[in-house]
């Protein structure tokens, strides 16, 4: 697909992140400079404690940075107001937790519907687009199911569902495989990497496993708050 239909460019200039905790400032970001291209499948790494999480959070507009700024899709998100951040982040962003973050008394497809229950969807297209993302994470047969009925691979599997029935620009993904044993975290990572391809969206995704870091396309290490090391791989596809 030409680029032109790849949407989701990520840009970050200059970002510094301190955390103020009573008289204590605690720096966390020092300076973060890099671009992901539109459609891109980029996995942010780094040990605990190296800014990552914080760094997918600005970048969601789920914190403001001290410094610095966050451009997704040509928009700069770090100058938003509250208001403007709540409805880009609803047209644009796609998430996905570790802890899948499920509503436990919904079904998985009034999990997925919740998504889309912001937007003008009438009801019947919005059940309609839910029973056609949860197909295409391969749950059909499990749609009525509440997440006590399911396993963890099956929830991981609504909430990747549910970021994107949408159709967002941008996934943000922190540890999607990290609650997961490795066999059905190698089936996440397929499925998220199959998804970049048919829907175009662009990944950043936060995570300390060695195979998804491989399975993208473009890599980026954080220390200590700031990039050590960064690089593209051209066979990840």
């Amino acid at each position: 697909m030409k680029d032109n239909q790849r949407k989701g460019r990520i840009e970050v200039k200059g970002l510094k992140h301190t955390f103020v905790m009573g008289q204590v400032d605690v720096p966390v970001l020092h300076g973060i400079d890099f671009v992901v291209q539109p459609g891109g499948f980029t996995a942010l790494c780094g040990s605990s404690g190296s800014g990552k999480s914080t760094l997918l959070n600005l970048i969601g507009g789920l914190t403001k940075p001290t410094e610095g700024s966050i451009e997704l899709d040509g928009q700069i998100v770090s100058v938003m107001s509250e208001n403007e951040l709540c409805v880009f982040r609803r047209d644009n962003i796609g998430f996905i937790f570790q802890s899948y973050n499920l509503m436990p008394y919904l079904t998985a497809l009034e999990n997925v519907e919740l998504a889309l229950i912001f937007g003008e969807m009438p009801e019947e297209k919005r059940r309609e687009q839910a029973i056609e993302m949860l197909q295409k994470v391969g749950l059909e047969d499990r749609m009525h199911h509440k997440p006590s009925e399911l396993s963890g691979g099956q929830q991981q599997r609504v909430s990747v569902a549910r970021a994107l029935v949408t159709n967002p620009k941008v996934v943000l993904a922190d540890e999607p495989t990290g609650n997961l044993d490795s066999q059905t975290g190698d089936d996440i990572l397929q499925l998220l990497r199959s998804l970049n391809e048919k829907q175009q969206s662009t990944f950043l995704i936060v995570t300390h496993d060695a195979k998804i870091a491989e399975a993208c396309d473009h890599t980026i290490f954080l220390e200590d708050g700031v990039i050590v090391k960064e690089w593209r791989n051209h066979h990840a596809h």
